[in-house]
């Protein structure tokens, strides 16, 4: 290589460098534009634990379906502002899979009141909701709180929950030990066994956007993550 040629060669790597150069800098900040444009939804969902209603239905020709109450909070991870348009459920028992139509039954808020979508979240805004899942409970379940409802009206989670325990059941037909002390007290412990019954759900939440946010949810792996969760 003569003395000659090696200006050329460094021209044309200089010239290269720079096109690489200019290059990244119109793709750096198209990708972090478009990064930033993209929603972003984080959902947790827990059990009630509190005075939510429990729904049974009204006929039971149609549907013996019992509708439980959970907490489920959305929230706007993302840079740009989304609306939460729908939602949708179906549900997992064992080998089976149902899609459910309507029988979701809504959601409410705090005072059980409806919660209607669609729902706006700017970015860093969370909200939080009842949203009610639905499954077909065993036979002494349905009784013990149809019982419940003849008797008082209504019946909120809580109560269902302690009426059941005392009989030695939880919502889902698993084992529950019932203990009441001499001031009045209780003490309510749940069978650890895993439990078949416990159905595994999947609510999915759609966007104005188009875009489809999933979660899968059991009472069992909810209580886990509750326990595991830093």
């Amino acid at each position: 290589m003569s003395e000659t040629t090696k200006p050329d060669w460094f021209a044309r790597g200089t010239a290269i460098l720079s096109l690489l150069v200019a290059v990244a800098a119109i793709l750096v900040p198209y990708y972090k534009d478009k990064v930033d444009s993209q929603e972003a939804l984080s959902i947790t969902a827990t059990p009630e634990s509190g005075n939510g209603i429990l729904r049974l239905s009204d006929n039971l020709e149609k549907s013996r379906a019992i509708q439980i109450p959970w907490i489920f909070t959305l929230s706007n991870t993302g840079k740009v502002k989304l609306s939460v348009t729908s939602y949708s459920v179906q549900k997992i028992e064992g080998q089976a899979v149902s899609y459910f139509g309507g029988l979701d039954g809504g959601t409410t808020d705090a005072s059980n009141r409806p919660f209607p979508f669609p729902q706006t979240l700017d970015a860093g805004e969370s909200i939080s909701f009842r949203l009610h899942l639905g499954f077909i409970p065993p036979k002494e379940v349905e009784e013990t709180l149809r019982k419940l409802l003849v008797e008082g009206g209504p019946v909120n989670y809580h109560a269902g929950f302690i009426e059941l325990a005392k009989k030695g059941l939880t919502f889902y037909g698993g084992g529950a030990t019932y203990k009441e002390f001499p001031d009045a007290g209780y003490m309510i412990s749940i069978d650890s066994t895993p439990n078949d019954r416990d159905p595994v759900y999947q609510v999915s939440f759609s966007t104005g956007r188009g875009n489809v946010f999933p979660i899968f949810t059991s009472e069992s792996l909810a209580k886990w993550q509750q326990l595991t969760r830093p």
